[in-house]
């Protein structure tokens, strides 16, 4: 063989062996690009649902914070009516008290109802964090069985 087509003929082959090695290269750039888009529009779609979530659950926390000032100056209204109407220490010792226990008690069911609520909030956010990874890890495998098909 002539050495002028044996070089020809390993220049052919080099160029074969970079442009399928370029290729791949593309191929699989291409494939890490879909696999990184599909991975962020999980996050984006996760990210405004525990935002509304969040949102959700911090008014309810408002709401009831409200009340329970509401409820608790009430009372502390209604127990200086009622030592203004006492006629004997007995009395005010027992209204004291009375209203203390009545503010115990409301502040431990507002705390107890709190507790509840952030308990829900933690568990819907968990389960919403692991219901969008299982979903970016299902739509992944799904373009990676695709693109090696």
């Amino acid at each position: 063989m002539e050495p002028s087509k044996f070089a020809q003929q390993n220049a052919e082959r080099a160029m074969e062996s970079a442009n399928f090695g370029l290729k791949w290269a593309l191929e699989f750039a291409e494939q890490t690009l879909s696999q990184s888009k599909v991975a962020m529009d999980g996050f984006l779609k996760v990210s405004n649902k525990m935002a509304k979530d969040f949102e959700s659950q911090s008014s309810t926390i408002r709401e009831q914070t409200a009340a329970l000032t509401e409820k608790a100056l009430s009372n502390s209204v209604d127990f200086g009516r009622k030592c203004l109407r006492a006629k004997e220490p007995d009395e005010l010792v027992q209204l004291q008290t009375d209203f203390v226990s009545q503010q115990a008690q409301m502040f431990a069911e507002q705390t107890r109802e709190l507790g509840q609520q952030i308990q829900r909030a933690t568990q819907a956010s968990y389960n919403t964090l692991a219901d969008a990874a299982r979903k970016t890890e299902q739509s992944i495998a799904g373009k990676r069985q695709r693109s090696e098909a």
